[in-house]
């Protein structure tokens, strides 16, 4: 038992960095540098206006201070001659008030070269994202204004799963107002895979929001700290394989999210090196195994991308890494479908801080575009956000985060690189990365809150959006040899490699040569038992293929993924022929491990509406 607690122990600091939530502050819903600029109403008016607006908006009735009372008479007799005139001077905190339209309608979003696209409108895709794991925590700091208040049902533990529908009542109002600050994405940190989440998948659709989906826990399906093979092999007394529990969890979460067409990615590991790069040779192994579930299913389940996320170890590690998981070691299984880096290094308004000219190559953020100029895959940052140095707050949080760095990540430093940014965190607790704060986090304040920062990002997110440069149409992208480059000029290649023995040996290294490198040139093999007693007494099956049929288009993609080649070879070969349709009788094979046959046929022309998934939009 001593053993698996330590286990547990590693995993539990390994598997998510930042395993904290955020909440909202006592200064109310108004940001204050956008209500002072306000022309027409006094300040005070104004904001009290923003807060009863959005109130209203997120259904909540108005809950009146006698202060307020005062503020909301004011505001009807003189909202009818300035309102036109305060929503000209204050456009951010304006629109923010205002109800979105429901969306009818949600498409896959697929992988093609470095860049993600829309399978139906052939656009690039850009994820605007916002990390979730909200605890309903409580204000722990020291302030002589702020007072902890005593949430409804108490601090959660970080392995609840928020998102269970007994939690709707919370979630039901985060997502409209992570919808409200024009985000499309959001990123989860725990799942329990035997519950289902088809009411906050539903509602997420419905507000145009996209969901990052993590394949491993805490208590349960985690990837250990151990150096490989250990961390996909070794037997754990009352815990059991390490390996055959973590992919059996994986495999479930699989099948039930791979349903919904708002599930972006599923996140293989989080920020395994700061703990052990030892254990890399394990996120490859699992990355191998869910890819080739993935194909055992593609009749029935659509694939989902498998991104990493990484924490920042500066440029020499995350150029190590991000070659290693993103080279084929062997077989194209291996790879992973995107990288992500958990990035807080922008800690100033501007680079150099003293500069009179903004200077982007003098920013911590030019030495990472700089590293992955040659990254094969989609590039996303899956945290960001530094709240020190310039952006330092405390309670009441008033200012903080203004978020400069995102007109770089869309714009033109970064837009042939990134594909996406995921806003850490929702909200609040005692690392303050928190863009609100829960009701009940302090004393006083019994609804969700949204902070200075919050505002901050909605107005950067609303006004930076990626180049059309490289959009194309539904056609045009459901074809699996198309490459962002087919659209228009990337300043560099970004070919797919197999991983050299220099790469393999640079990895090595980086896990302080812990192992044996012989066997660090073998992945660890796939477990052969998916079935235990001890998994079946923690209430878990063994994840078959689902018994449904997706679309002929969700097929034609993941037939896609069923050959070994590397996109460019595809391309090469297509131009060889000239054919625009291809029938083929597709084998994917590993080293180890032959797979059945997948028989399809492969055309240009895209069966865009079967790619398109309807979904009842809701009415909050």
């Amino acid at each position: 038992m001593r053993a698996w607690l330590i286990v547990r122990c590693a995993a539990s600091s390994l598997a998510y960095g930042h395993a904290t939530a955020e909440f909202l502050s006592p200064e109310a819903f108004a940001n204050d540098g956008e209500c002072s600029r306000t022309a027409g109403l006094d300040r005070e008016v104004q904001c009290s206006l923003n807060a009863m607006q959005l109130r209203a908006r997120l259904g909540h009735s108005p809950v009146l201070s006698p202060d307020d009372k005062e503020s909301y008479q004011k505001m009807n007799t003189a909202a009818d001659t300035t309102t036109s005139t305060a929503d000209q001077a204050a456009p951010s905190t304006t629109a923010s008030m205002k109800r979105s339209p429901p969306v009818t309608s949600i498409n896959d979003i697929v992988v093609r070269g470095n860049f993600l696209y829309d399978s139906v409108t052939g656009k690039r895709f850009f994820a605007k994202g916002v990390a979730y794991n909200p605890r309903n925590d409580k204000y722990s700091g020291i302030s002589a204004v702020c007072k902890p208040g005593e949430p409804v049902g108490g601090t959660y533990s970080y392995t609840e799963d928020v998102q269970a529908e007994k939690f709707s009542d919370s979630w039901s109002v985060d997502l409209e107002s992570i919808a409200n600050l024009s985000a499309n994405t959001v990123r989860l940190y725990n799942v329990d895979p035997r519950i289902d989440h088809t009411a906050f998948m539903d509602k997420a659709a419905s507000l145009g929001l996209y969901v990052i989906v993590p394949l491993t826990g805490k208590d349960w399906g985690y990837l250990p700290a151990f150096p490989s093979p250990d961390c996909y092999t070794r037997e754990v007394e009352g815990y059991g394989n390490v390996g055959i529990n973590l992919l059996n969890f994986a495999k479930q979460i699989v099948k039930q999210f791979s349903q919904f067409p708002n599930t972006l990615f599923f996140t293989v590991a989080n920020e395994v090196g700061m703990h052990s790069s030892a254990a890399f040779p394990c996120v490859k192994a699992l990355t191998r195994d869910i890819h080739r579930y993935q194909r055992e299913c593609a009749s029935s389940m659509r694939r989902v991308p498998l991104i990493y996320s990484d924490n920042d170890g500066g440029s020499a590690y995350r150029k190590r890494i991000s070659k290693y998981l993103t080279c084929a070691q062997e077989s194209i299984d291996d790879v992973i479908d995107a990288y992500g880096l958990n990035a807080y290094s922008w800690c100033d308004e501007k680079y150099p801080p003293n500069g009179t000219v903004e200077v982007f190559n003098w920013s911590p953020y030019g030495e990472v575009a700089k590293d992955m100029r040659f990254l094969s895959v989609p590039f996303l940052f899956t945290e960001f956000g530094c709240n020190k140095g310039a952006f330092e707050t405390s309670c009441p949080y008033k200012g903080g985060r203004t978020w400069p760095q995102v007109k770089h990540l869309i714009g033109k430093h970064m837009e042939q690189e990134m594909s996406g940014a995921v806003a850490f965190q929702w909200s609040m607790d005692h690392e303050e990365y928190g863009l609100t704060l829960s009701p009940n986090f302090l004393a006083n304040q019994s609804e969700l809150r949204l902070l200075d920062n919050y505002f901050a990002l909605q107005k950067a997110y609303q006004k930076y959006n990626v180049s059309s440069k490289w959009d194309s149409s539904s056609a045009a992208v459901s074809s699996c040899t198309f490459l962002p480059s087919d659209v228009a000029h990337l300043r560099y290649s970004h070919k797919q490699q197999r991983c050299s023995s220099k790469t393999l040996a640079s990895i090595y290294r980086l896990g302080h040569g812990k192992g044996n490198f012989k066997k660090w040139k073998r992945l660890p093999p796939m477990p052969k038992e998916l079935l235990s007693k001890i998994i079946l007494d923690w209430g878990f099956v063994e994840a078959q293929c689902p018994n449904r049929t997706v679309s002929a288009a969700v097929l034609q993609e993941n037939n896609c993924h069923t050959t070994t080649s590397t996109t460019a070879d595809m391309k090469t070969a297509m131009n060889s022929t000239r054919t625009t349709t291809t029938t083929a009788t597709v084998r994917r094979q590993t080293n180890t491990t032959a797979m059945p046959a997948v028989v399809a046929t492969l055309t240009t022309t895209a069966n865009a509406s079967a790619r398109t998934t309807t979904v009842a939009a809701t009415a909050n």
